[in-house]
């Protein structure tokens, strides 16, 4: 696992650059042309800083398939040796059915949000190989039975209303009646946009060894199928909101739904499940310091009284986003590593 994908500190991001990422949010797959209209800059210039962006692993477009109810998603704690935590860390990151990975205040210590298509390949793939690796004390599974929220609907919050609105006139309206069958994925479409969500039809095609036409058609079929997602994502050290924490709490059932659709209201919120185990919520938030979760709890306290938090932990160290690598200020280093053939969460990652 790489420290950096380059070896010049990035820049940081100044207003243009968290706009293009935000117009990005919105439509991950929006044209030069388009982003350059909503941002009044030339579309060579958007592709440039792009690109930057891109190279110094500040911010990239991850795709994965649509969860669904035969899925399987679960939030992992995994407990180790001190001396062996970053050797453990190594291992697990390179399971493809690892989403997210990261090191938490607390214990266990490390946190893993982990797909499957099943929960006997759930088990047999990930938890059982996890628990053989050396070092490893402890493998706990909180399965998700609802996600009410995910990371790509999180927003940087830096373009005004009208440019949002008009960043939402450029998403394509999928044509009818041309998407796969509701059970169906393109894997080996899916495989190629995990490496790079914004592949263009001519390089699609050259992945796929067809022409770059049938690529188009075959990226607008899945897109029709509404079986795949596209998300920008950004490395969290770099926003106005460095810091994550993660809660678990508990709701009486009956108030699970409305409790939730509270929670996603905010927009601090980048992740909200509803989970197994002692606690049947958890939620991810971003904030710009420590002393903001005091803040965000009073809010809680005086919306929500019926929320329990019995649990609070502060990301100390990513090493993995998205399905992507990243070092330990967030930032991607290689290409994405997920199961092109199994399901990803859109909760995937916060």
């Amino acid at each position: 696992m790489q420290d950096s994908p380059s070896g010049a500190p990035p820049e940081p991001l100044d207003h243009v650059d968290r706009a293009l990422i935000e117009t990005l949010q919105i439509n991950p797959r929006a044209s030069w042309t388009a982003v350059g209209s909503v941002l009044r800059i030339d579309p060579v210039t958007a592709a440039r800083r792009w690109q930057r962006l891109e190279q110094e692993g500040l911010a990239w477009v991850s795709v994965y398939p649509v969860v669904d109810q035969q899925m399987t998603c679960a939030l992992v704690d995994i407990g180790t040796k001190p001396a062996d935590r970053r050797s453990v860390a190594r291992a697990i990151a390179d399971d493809p059915h690892v989403y997210t990975l990261e090191r938490t205040t607390g214990s266990p210590g490390l946190r893993a949000i982990v797909v499957a298509a099943s929960l006997e390949e759930l088990t047999e793939r990930s938890l059982d190989r996890m628990e053989g690796i050396p070092g490893v004390r402890l493998v706990e599974a909180h399965l998700v039975t609802h996600m009410y929220s995910e990371g790509a609907r999180w927003r940087m919050r830096e373009l005004t209303a009208a440019q949002v609105a008009e960043v939402h006139e450029t998403v394509p309206r999928p044509p009818t009646g041309v998407g796969l069958p509701e059970e169906t994925v393109d894997t080996a479409l899916l495989a190629a946009l995990v490496r790079n969500g914004r592949a263009t039809g001519t390089e699609l095609a050259d992945v796929l060894g067809t022409t770059p036409p049938t690529a188009r058609r075959r990226l607008e079929r899945a897109v029709a199928g509404g079986r795949i997602i596209f998300r920008c994502d950004v490395a969290q050290s770099f926003t106005e909101w460095p810091v994550c924490t993660t809660f678990r709490a508990a709701v009486r059932p009956e108030r699970l739904r409305a409790t939730a659709q509270t929670l996603t209201s905010l927009p601090e919120i980048r992740m909200c499940l509803a989970v197994t185990g002692r606690y049947n919520l958890a939620f991810s938030v971003w904030l710009k310091g420590l002393d903001d979760a005091h803040r965000l709890e009073s809010l809680l306290g005086e919306r929500l009284p019926d929320l329990e938090i019995g649990e609070r932990t502060v990301v100390l160290r990513p090493y993995k986003s998205g399905g992507r690598a990243v070092d330990r200020s967030g930032r991607a280093v290689g290409a994405g590593n997920l199961v092109p053939a199994g399901p990803f969460p859109s909760a995937g990652g916060h």
